[in-house]
């Protein structure tokens, strides 16, 4: 074979190879880019606008609402908690324990209004009662000796509230007697409302006593969310209604979330005033 149609030959295979390589990239390449095209590509979402609370309807321009912390007596753990809360708030306190006066002294020092939180008797036979806890079947000498005894124990006090007593408050003849003390005493009476059966309001009619009741509660559980729900239940309610009163425990958490939501509350139009001025 002639030197030139070896060349020839030559080049020709060498193209032939160049293009099997080029038509194979090609295919390999069309491949990767059709799996690719399978790869679902996920956006990062957007940013949401942040979704303002809800309005709360306004029946009421400026209702009034009462707070009533009950259960102190027993220590001074949260005192300083308390002393944080700047809005107005109503001691309850309960009789002859350790701190029982001191309490009562450091309210009038810092302008709070503070209440007997009496012990009645609960229809509940595994809760631990007070000390003198006033019972069915007393005689009308023993339950005014306990009330009197209890009042002394808590100086400069504007009312009384039951503390359980969920048995004590369904007897009319038992609730009419404390509250004829009370009208003598010229102190008001606060319903905890602990029995639905409550005989309170018809006793405190017939004696001239005035009277308030619980419209709720706001740390049954011991919970910072819980509570801050509750607070905002109370002042729709409030809103709603023109008035409404709450009563929480001495108890560091409730302290926290009051001090910083009560302020909040006042600012929307809650005006928070002393127990007394609720009672009717």
């Amino acid at each position: 074979m002639r030197p030139r149609t070896l060349l020839i030959l030559a080049v020709a295979i060498i193209f032939l190879i160049a293009g099997f390589f080029y038509w194979l990239g090609s295919y390999v390449t069309s491949k990767k880019l059709a799996r690719f095209k399978k790869i679902v590509v996920v956006e990062a979402p957007k940013a949401r606008k942040a979704i303002a609370p809800p309005s709360i309807p306004k029946k009421f321009k400026n209702p009034k609402v009462a707070i009533v912390i009950d259960d102190f007596g027993y220590n001074m753990n949260n005192v300083d908690a308390l002393l944080n809360i700047s809005e107005p708030v109503t001691l309850s306190i309960l009789p002859d324990l350790r701190y029982s006066a001191e309490i009562a002294g450091l309210a009038r020092l810092r302008g709070r209004e503070a209440i007997l939180h009496l012990p009645l008797e609960p229809h509940r036979k595994d809760v631990k009662e007070e000390v003198d806890t006033i019972k069915s079947g007393m005689s009308e000498k023993e339950i005014v000796i306990r009330l009197a005894k209890a009042i002394s124990s808590v100086p400069g006090l504007s009312g009384v509230s039951n503390h359980m007593g969920s048995k004590s408050t369904e007897e009319k003849d038992l609730m009419t007697t404390i509250l004829k003390h009370l009208k003598k005493n010229n102190l008001y009476f606060f319903d905890s409302l602990t029995s639905e059966k409550s005989v309170c309001r018809e006793a405190a009619s017939l004696t001239g006593v005035k009277y308030a009741r619980r419209d709720m509660f706001l740390d049954n559980t011991n919970s910072v969310e819980y509570i801050e729900k509750q607070l905002l239940d109370l002042e729709k309610l409030a809103f709603k209604r023109g008035r409404a009163i709450a009563i929480c425990h001495d108890r560091k958490n409730t302290m926290i979330v009051l001090a910083r939501k009560m302020p909040e509350m006042a600012k929307g139009g809650i005006k928070f005033v002393s127990l007394s001025n609720m009672v009717r």
